[in-house]
């Protein structure tokens, strides 16, 4: 296939590039609502929390109502600002946030061990790597 245009100036063919990455971090870098941080926090927490229920399948209902719950809570609110499926590009939210998922992991792991303790210090966990996460994530947002 042909193309009719010259080729672009080196120069030209970088600022575009350059404008096409601003452009990604700026709706990557869009500031969320102030209620879904401690929302996202509490949701987490209560995946977590859910290994404590004494039946298994009781349980897995919890972790799936509220997940769900979670996930509808992000994408409605990621709707509302014009970015359902933007990953911040904070390197020091990504990291919390996934430090925040395997303590989660870990709580669900420790309910098939039936360490209680074990499970109530992992959502504790969650919960304050997720609570630093929004602090680091509203701070590089409303710079």
């Amino acid at each position: 296939m042909e193309t009719i245009e010259q080729t672009p100036d080196p120069r030209d063919a970088a600022a575009r590039l350059a404008a096409a990455a601003d452009a990604q971090r700026a709706v990557r870098d869009r500031p969320w609502p102030i209620w879904l941080y401690p929302a996202n926090a509490l949701l987490l927490g209560g995946v977590a929390l859910a290994g404590l229920i004494p039946s298994s399948m009781v349980g897995a209902i919890a972790v799936l109502i509220i997940a769900s719950a979670m996930a509808a809570l992000n994408l409605f609110a990621g709707r509302r600002i014009g970015t359902p499926f933007a990953i911040p590009t904070s390197r020091g939210f990504r990291i919390l946030v996934t430090a925040s998922a395997a303590f989660v992991i870990g709580a669900l792991l420790a309910r098939a061990a039936e360490v209680e303790w074990a499970i109530i210090a992992c959502a504790v966990a969650a919960m304050l790597s997720y609570a630093i996460a929004s602090v680091l994530h509203h701070r590089s947002t409303r710079a």
